[in-house]
């Protein structure tokens, strides 16, 4: 015989639906601590704000309030050092022209030895030179990385001695040589290649602004100059006498 609630259903029904009850309810109280939790933690958690960099802005030669670029590691080192330490490092070790070409064409590694610096065996000897010139001609003017100025340093023979660069770009035989011909910065002193190599790229960068754009190449032929300069060599064959100008100015008109 067959037992029925009041409403007709079978006792499994009633016992049936209350067992769906419960985990409905089972499965919202994990839910509902979850919930509590969050909430905790988002009143407790401390939330800090670090406001962005102030830009930084100066008043420039006309008037006007612009915004000053934050400078690289390398760029600081160069705007805190290049007066007072680059340029009179190469001022003190400045060779006359005559002078060094003579010796570097006679035995370089002899010359290196008495004024040059290099970081080993196997690297460049860097020197730092001065003195005054003739500018005879622009050499491959539609070549960024090999536009130099052929000079006739004294006593003037109208004779290119060695060449002087003058591109916006600067070579791999070149590049190095404000930095290593200074005969102080080493490796060592920096975090590591890359911001030894920066360092290279800033002082190159200064030398590309005030002084290859600040004047068109062939405003110089037929002119006496007056340099400060860095050279890094390998060999002293005549095309690799290539002067890398810090200070240039037109001594005669």
């Amino acid at each position: 015989m067959k037992a029925f609630d009041c409403l007709g259903r079978p006792p499994s029904f009633s016992t049936h639906i209350g067992g769906l009850g419960m985990k409905k309810r089972k499965r919202w109280i994990p839910l509902a601590v979850l919930g509590v939790l969050v909430i905790a933690v988002a009143l407790t958690c401390r939330v800090t704000i670090i406001p962005d960099e102030a830009p930084q802005t100066i008043v420039n030669e006309a008037g006007e309030t612009v915004t000053v670029a934050k400078l690289t590691r390398a760029e600081q080192y160069r705007q805190d050092n290049w007066d007072s330490k680059i340029l009179p490092a190469i001022h003190e070790r400045a060779v006359e022209l005559p002078a060094f070409l003579k010796d570097v064409t006679a035995d370089l590694n002899e010359a290196g030895k008495a004024y040059g610096s290099r970081a080993n065996e196997t690297s460049a000897w860097s020197f730092c030179v001065k003195g005054a010139a003739r500018v005879l001609a622009v050499e491959n003017g539609d070549k960024p990385t090999k536009t130099t100025l052929l000079l006739d340093v004294t006593p003037f023979d109208g004779e290119a001695d060695c060449k002087l660069h003058y591109g916006k770009v600067f070579s791999s035989n070149i590049k190095n040589a404000v930095r290593d011909g200074v005969g102080f910065l080493k490796l060592d002193d920096f975090a590591n290649q890359v911001e030894f190599a920066d360092i290279t790229t800033a002082f190159n960068d200064k030398i590309k602004e005030e002084i290859i754009l600040a004047l068109p190449a062939e405003d110089y032929v037929g002119r006496t100059i007056s340099l400060y300069g860095c050279i890094s060599l390998q060999n002293a064959q005549p095309d690799s006498l290539v002067i890398v100008p810090v200070e240039l100015g037109i001594s005669e008109e």
